[in-house]
């Protein structure tokens, strides 16, 4: 999309969701509670500042995180991956 934008310029960050291992870990669980996941987990501890304003002033959005874990698993079992 930037690269297709007159207006575009300058670096662009393309992030939709800022999650911790553990909080995905919690709401895969939620969603999927036959899987095995981990019960130990590092986290660094730092401010996730980036977003992606600039893109979304392109008219870039994103999903839902809940849909697109969703379609991801689902993806993944389709393709074999994932049992």
């Amino acid at each position: 999309m930037a690269y297709e934008k007159s207006k575009a310029e300058g670096r662009y960050i393309c992030v939709a969701h800022a999650i911790k291992t553990r909080e995905l870990a919690e709401k895969l669980r939620r969603l999927y509670p036959d899987f095995t996941y981990p019960k130990n987990y590092s986290e660094t501890q730092h401010d996730n500042k980036l977003n992606s304003e600039k893109l979304q002033k392109l008219g870039w959005t994103y999903w839902p995180l809940e849909e697109t874990l969703i379609d991801s698993i689902e993806s993944y079992r389709e393709a074999g991956l994932l049992k």
